[in-house]
């Protein structure tokens, strides 16, 4: 499958060209993203991820390196009227109303006239603001204006989503709203981009990630190729408590079931192994056994752990 994006020692420097040592807000950033996904692009405050979407969507120029949309350089019309952007403050006039906002994206996106209202009408039902269309936007929560912020990043159809950061100030419900509407994109065949701090709802909607730290790139790939296997989880059937109380002192986390069986999780199998085989010989019906796998804000919590100490 072909990539979306490809980034190529892409860097940039801010501030005066006489400074003497200057800190790159990117730097010798290489980076594929593939198609057919929902990409995470990660990393703690002043990583630079605002600065690569804005040389992605040619709002800033680099001071080295390329970048690719598409297929296309990021300053190309063609490349720019197949994408949907949504920056991470995005600002409305609070006069205009809903619908009113959308018309005049569609108009500078050269939707024509006569497909104008019904696509509009269309993007207002995907992000659940049909009954809003006609209030301004002044009067709208953080959430109503993200939903229209998404809307206006729809209306042309894009191949490709480029979203900075569009969960930040929700509530969990606004957040799991917005997460469909990504999801639905997907499924249509849009391909998405797009930073985020909220790592267990990336964990759930993202096929893959790139994790930045001082803008550099410490990994990139498949969140279930990158989150490794790190232990093991046995389920303990309801009935069945004395095993459940026999490697209780053992594990590292564990939760009582509302049917009354245990979920346990050990994070090492290290003297576990031969007394979890010869459990499962001498009482197969009352428990199962899984691998445990890393999850993703454990990862990266010790990949920005692991860069601090890395000259």
């Amino acid at each position: 499958m072909s990539n979306v994006i490809e980034i190529n020692e892409l860097t940039k420097y801010y501030g005066s060209l006489f400074w003497k040592k200057k800190t790159p807000a990117l730097d010798r950033l290489t980076l594929l993203v593939p198609g057919g996904t929902v990409f995470g692009f990660l990393g703690p405050n002043g990583a630079g991820k605002t600065t690569t979407i804005k040389l992605l969507m040619d709002l800033i120029r680099p001071s080295s390196g390329q970048a690719r949309i598409l297929g296309e350089p990021p300053d190309s019309l063609d490349v720019k009227r197949q994408i949907g952007f949504l920056p991470d403050a995005p600002a409305f006039s609070s006069y205009l109303s809903a619908r009113e906002f959308l018309v005049i994206c569609a108009k500078l996106l050269r939707i024509p006239s006569a497909t104008r209202r019904k696509r509009i009408d269309e993007v207002l039902d995907i992000v659940k603001m049909t009954n809003h269309a006609g209030s301004r936007l002044g009067g709208f929560s953080r959430g109503m204006l993200q939903r229209i912020g998404i809307a206006q990043a729809i209306l042309n159809e894009p191949k490709l989503l480029i979203l900075d950061e569009p969960l930040v100030g929700l509530d969990p419900h606004g957040r799991q709203e917005l997460k469909d509407i990504i999801i639905s994109q997907k499924k249509i065949g849009t391909d998405v981009f797009f930073s985020s701090h909220i790592l267990s709802d990336v964990e759930k909607m993202c096929d893959s990630i790139g994790i930045l730290n001082n803008g550099k790139l410490l990994c990139a790939g498949r969140i279930d190729q990158l989150l490794s296997a790190t232990g093991v989880r046995l389920h303990v059937n309801p009935g069945c408590d004395n095993i459940a109380q026999d490697f209780l002192p053992m594990a590292t986390g564990s939760i009582k079931l509302s049917d009354g069986g245990w979920e346990l999780v050990f994070t090492t199998t290290l003297d576990l192994t031969s007394k979890l085989d010869k459990l499962r010989a001498e009482r197969p019906g009352d428990i199962s056994v899984s691998s445990s796998r890393e999850n993703l804000e454990d990862f990266f919590f010790r990949k920005i752990e692991s860069d601090r100490f890395v000259e």
